[in-house]
Protein backbone atom coordinates (compact mmCIF):
# COMPACT_ATOMS: atom_id res chain seq x y z
CA UNK A 1 0.00 0.00 0.00
CA UNK A 2 1.09 3.33 -0.95
CA UNK A 3 0.35 6.73 1.24
CA UNK A 4 0.74 10.14 0.02
CA UNK A 5 1.16 12.78 3.45
CA UNK A 6 -0.44 16.27 2.58
CA UNK A 7 0.11 18.95 5.63
CA UNK A 8 1.70 22.28 5.64
CA UNK A 9 3.58 21.73 8.84
CA UNK A 10 6.86 19.50 8.28
CA UNK A 11 6.46 18.67 12.10
CA UNK A 12 3.79 16.73 11.55
CA UNK A 13 4.90 15.09 8.23
CA UNK A 14 7.55 13.60 9.97
CA UNK A 15 5.37 12.29 12.73
CA UNK A 16 3.26 10.38 10.48
CA UNK A 17 6.60 8.53 8.27
CA UNK A 18 7.62 7.96 11.83
CA UNK A 19 4.58 6.12 13.33
CA UNK A 20 4.06 4.42 9.65
CA UNK A 21 8.03 3.12 9.94
CA UNK A 22 6.93 2.04 13.62
CA UNK A 23 3.78 0.70 13.05
CA UNK A 24 3.91 -0.33 8.92
CA UNK A 25 7.10 -1.00 7.70
CA UNK A 26 5.64 -3.19 5.01
CA UNK A 27 3.65 0.13 3.74
CA UNK A 28 5.35 2.57 1.12
CA UNK A 29 5.41 6.26 1.68
CA UNK A 30 5.14 7.48 -2.00
CA UNK A 31 5.25 11.13 -1.16
CA UNK A 32 4.78 14.37 0.70
CA UNK A 33 3.36 18.03 0.07
CA UNK A 34 2.92 20.87 2.07
CA UNK A 35 -0.19 22.61 0.00
CA UNK A 36 -3.35 22.02 -2.38
CA UNK A 37 -1.44 22.58 -5.36
CA UNK A 38 1.70 20.44 -4.71
CA UNK A 39 -0.71 17.81 -2.89
CA UNK A 40 -2.82 17.57 -6.76
CA UNK A 41 0.74 16.77 -8.84
CA UNK A 42 1.56 14.36 -6.41
CA UNK A 43 -1.32 12.47 -6.39
CA UNK A 44 -1.67 12.40 -9.89
CA UNK A 45 2.06 11.45 -10.17
CA UNK A 46 2.36 8.55 -7.75
CA UNK A 47 -1.65 7.24 -7.55
CA UNK A 48 -1.12 6.35 -4.02
CA UNK A 49 -3.58 3.88 -2.04
CA UNK A 50 -3.60 6.29 0.87
CA UNK A 51 -3.80 9.91 1.19
CA UNK A 52 -3.32 11.36 4.80
CA UNK A 53 -4.66 14.59 4.37
CA UNK A 54 -4.85 17.53 6.71
CA UNK A 55 -7.87 19.83 6.45
CA UNK A 56 -6.60 23.18 6.70
CA UNK A 57 -4.04 24.18 4.37
CA UNK A 58 -2.28 27.54 3.13
CA UNK A 59 -4.00 27.94 0.00
CA UNK A 60 -7.22 26.24 0.36
CA UNK A 61 -8.59 22.87 2.47
CA UNK A 62 -8.55 19.47 2.03
CA UNK A 63 -12.51 19.77 -0.12
CA UNK A 64 -10.98 22.46 -2.59
CA UNK A 65 -8.09 19.44 -3.38
CA UNK A 66 -11.22 16.84 -3.80
CA UNK A 67 -13.33 18.73 -6.25
CA UNK A 68 -9.99 18.82 -8.75
CA UNK A 69 -10.82 15.14 -9.13
CA UNK A 70 -13.82 14.08 -11.72
CA UNK A 71 -13.25 10.33 -9.88
CA UNK A 72 -11.34 9.86 -6.46
CA UNK A 73 -9.75 6.63 -6.69
CA UNK A 74 -8.00 6.56 -3.11
CA UNK A 75 -9.10 6.37 0.51
CA UNK A 76 -8.31 9.26 2.52
CA UNK A 77 -7.90 9.72 6.44
CA UNK A 78 -8.66 13.73 7.10
CA UNK A 79 -6.38 15.21 9.75
CA UNK A 80 -7.63 18.35 11.50
CA UNK A 81 -7.99 20.64 14.97
CA UNK A 82 -11.47 20.66 15.62
CA UNK A 83 -13.32 22.80 13.65
CA UNK A 84 -16.92 22.18 13.48
CA UNK A 85 -18.33 22.28 9.66
CA UNK A 86 -15.57 20.05 8.42
CA UNK A 87 -15.77 17.91 11.30
CA UNK A 88 -19.20 17.49 11.33
CA UNK A 89 -19.32 16.85 7.45
CA UNK A 90 -17.13 14.61 7.59
CA UNK A 91 -18.79 12.61 10.73
CA UNK A 92 -21.99 12.73 8.38
CA UNK A 93 -20.52 11.27 5.03
CA UNK A 94 -18.80 7.98 6.65
CA UNK A 95 -15.28 9.17 6.21
CA UNK A 96 -12.12 8.11 8.46
CA UNK A 97 -10.54 11.31 10.33
CA UNK A 98 -8.23 12.02 13.04
CA UNK A 99 -8.44 14.91 15.61
CA UNK A 100 -5.21 16.35 16.44
CA UNK A 101 -3.85 15.98 19.08
CA UNK A 102 -3.98 12.04 18.14
CA UNK A 103 -2.20 9.28 19.53
CA UNK A 104 0.03 6.58 17.99
CA UNK A 105 -2.94 4.02 18.99
CA UNK A 106 -5.43 6.28 17.05
CA UNK A 107 -3.25 6.87 14.49
CA UNK A 108 -2.50 3.02 13.79
CA UNK A 109 -6.38 2.11 14.05
CA UNK A 110 -6.82 4.64 11.45
CA UNK A 111 -4.60 3.29 9.26
CA UNK A 112 -5.63 -0.43 9.42
CA UNK A 113 -9.06 0.61 8.56
CA UNK A 114 -7.61 2.31 5.29
CA UNK A 115 -6.31 -1.01 5.02
CA UNK A 116 -9.69 -3.22 5.24
CA UNK A 117 -10.92 -0.50 2.66
CA UNK A 118 -8.33 -0.44 0.11
CA UNK A 119 -10.46 -2.31 -2.57
CA UNK A 120 -13.88 -0.19 -1.85
CA UNK A 121 -15.68 0.73 -4.92
CA UNK A 122 -17.76 3.20 -3.19
CA UNK A 123 -16.11 5.89 -2.67
CA UNK A 124 -17.24 7.90 -5.06
CA UNK A 125 -20.77 8.20 -3.04
CA UNK A 126 -19.09 9.01 0.26
CA UNK A 127 -17.11 12.08 -1.02
CA UNK A 128 -19.61 12.78 -3.01
CA UNK A 129 -22.11 13.17 -0.03
CA UNK A 130 -18.78 14.79 1.95
CA UNK A 131 -18.34 17.71 -0.57
CA UNK A 132 -22.63 18.40 -0.58
CA UNK A 133 -22.37 18.32 3.08
CA UNK A 134 -19.61 20.77 3.36
CA UNK A 135 -20.61 23.22 1.29
CA UNK A 136 -24.45 23.88 2.84
CA UNK A 137 -22.29 24.83 6.31
CA UNK A 138 -25.03 25.79 8.89
CA UNK A 139 -26.15 21.73 9.27
CA UNK A 140 -25.19 18.30 6.81
CA UNK A 141 -28.57 17.61 4.93
CA UNK A 142 -27.20 13.78 3.49
CA UNK A 143 -25.79 11.12 5.95
CA UNK A 144 -24.06 7.92 4.10
CA UNK A 145 -25.28 4.50 6.18
CA UNK A 146 -23.54 1.67 5.35
CA UNK A 147 -24.84 -2.30 5.29
CA UNK A 148 -23.06 -5.13 4.84
CA UNK A 149 -23.81 -5.13 1.43
CA UNK A 150 -24.61 -1.34 -0.02
CA UNK A 151 -24.20 2.04 0.76
CA UNK A 152 -27.19 4.44 1.43
CA UNK A 153 -27.20 8.01 0.85
CA UNK A 154 -30.25 9.32 3.16
CA UNK A 155 -31.67 13.06 3.15
CA UNK A 156 -31.96 13.87 6.45
CA UNK A 157 -35.31 15.09 6.11
CA UNK A 158 -36.19 12.13 4.69
CA UNK A 159 -35.60 9.99 8.25
CA UNK A 160 -38.15 9.95 10.65
CA UNK A 161 -37.19 7.60 13.71
CA UNK A 162 -34.08 5.52 14.48
CA UNK A 163 -34.97 2.50 16.85
CA UNK A 164 -32.14 0.90 18.67
CA UNK A 165 -31.80 -3.71 18.41
CA UNK A 166 -28.77 -4.34 20.44
CA UNK A 167 -25.20 -3.38 18.49
CA UNK A 168 -27.88 -2.52 15.53
CA UNK A 169 -29.73 0.38 14.63
CA UNK A 170 -32.79 0.83 12.23
CA UNK A 171 -33.23 4.04 10.40
CA UNK A 172 -36.84 4.23 9.09
CA UNK A 173 -37.13 6.53 6.04
CA UNK A 174 -39.85 7.82 4.51
CA UNK A 175 -40.81 6.56 1.22
CA UNK A 176 -38.01 3.14 1.16
CA UNK A 177 -37.28 -0.06 3.25
CA UNK A 178 -35.54 0.33 6.73
CA UNK A 179 -32.00 0.25 6.68
CA UNK A 180 -30.30 -1.48 9.22
CA UNK A 181 -26.52 -0.60 10.18
CA UNK A 182 -24.73 -2.48 12.62
CA UNK A 183 -23.57 1.00 15.46
CA UNK A 184 -25.30 1.52 18.13
CA UNK A 185 -27.91 4.53 18.81
CA UNK A 186 -25.44 6.21 20.98
CA UNK A 187 -23.44 6.99 18.48
CA UNK A 188 -26.32 8.57 16.08
CA UNK A 189 -27.90 10.06 19.18
CA UNK A 190 -24.46 12.44 19.51
CA UNK A 191 -24.49 12.90 15.33
CA UNK A 192 -27.84 14.06 15.14
CA UNK A 193 -28.87 15.60 18.68
CA UNK A 194 -28.21 19.29 17.10
CA UNK A 195 -29.44 18.33 13.89
CA UNK A 196 -33.51 18.17 14.70
CA UNK A 197 -33.39 15.16 16.29
CA UNK A 198 -34.70 14.36 19.86
CA UNK A 199 -34.30 11.17 21.98
CA UNK A 200 -37.34 9.84 23.74
CA UNK A 201 -36.37 6.72 24.69
CA UNK A 202 -33.42 4.50 24.69
CA UNK A 203 -34.13 2.91 22.07
CA UNK A 204 -35.61 5.74 19.72
CA UNK A 205 -34.57 8.45 18.28
CA UNK A 206 -36.92 10.74 16.73
CA UNK A 207 -36.72 13.33 13.91
CA UNK A 208 -38.97 16.37 15.16
CA UNK A 209 -39.96 17.10 11.59
CA UNK A 210 -41.71 13.77 11.40
CA UNK A 211 -43.80 14.24 14.93
CA UNK A 212 -47.45 15.16 14.72
CA UNK A 213 -48.48 14.68 18.07
CA UNK A 214 -47.83 14.41 21.52
CA UNK A 215 -49.64 12.07 23.33
CA UNK A 216 -49.75 12.65 27.33
CA UNK A 217 -51.46 9.56 28.25
CA UNK A 218 -49.87 6.22 29.01
CA UNK A 219 -46.55 7.79 30.29
CA UNK A 220 -46.56 9.74 26.95
CA UNK A 221 -45.94 8.93 23.17
CA UNK A 222 -45.01 10.56 19.89
CA UNK A 223 -47.23 9.96 16.79
CA UNK A 224 -45.16 10.29 13.66
CA UNK A 225 -45.81 10.77 10.14
CA UNK A 226 -45.70 7.03 9.36
CA UNK A 227 -48.84 6.55 11.44
CA UNK A 228 -46.50 4.84 14.20
CA UNK A 229 -46.12 5.71 17.65
CA UNK A 230 -42.78 5.96 19.84
CA UNK A 231 -43.02 5.99 23.90
CA UNK A 232 -41.77 9.15 25.68
CA UNK A 233 -39.61 7.24 28.34
CA UNK A 234 -40.02 9.60 31.97
CA UNK A 235 -36.12 10.21 31.81
CA UNK A 236 -36.59 12.11 28.86
CA UNK A 237 -39.80 13.58 28.81
CA UNK A 238 -38.95 17.11 30.68
CA UNK A 239 -36.35 16.79 27.53
CA UNK A 240 -38.75 16.17 25.06
CA UNK A 241 -41.37 18.40 25.97
CA UNK A 242 -38.77 21.16 25.89
CA UNK A 243 -37.26 20.39 22.50
CA UNK A 244 -41.36 20.25 21.25
CA UNK A 245 -41.26 23.96 22.72
CA UNK A 246 -39.31 25.04 20.09
CA UNK A 247 -40.16 23.50 17.29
Amino acid sequence: MKVLIVDDELSAREQSKRLLTEFFPEITVCGEAENIATAFEAILLHQPDVVLLDVDMPDGNAFDLLKKFPKINFNVIFITAYEKYALQAIKFSALDYLLKPYTSGEFAEAIRKAQRKEAETDKGLKFNALLQNFQNQQQPTKIVLRTADSIHIIQLEEIIRLQADGAYTTFHVSGRKPVVVSKNLKEYDSLLENNGFIRTHQSHLVNSKHIVCYYKVDGGSLALTDKTQVPVATRFKEKVIKQLEQI
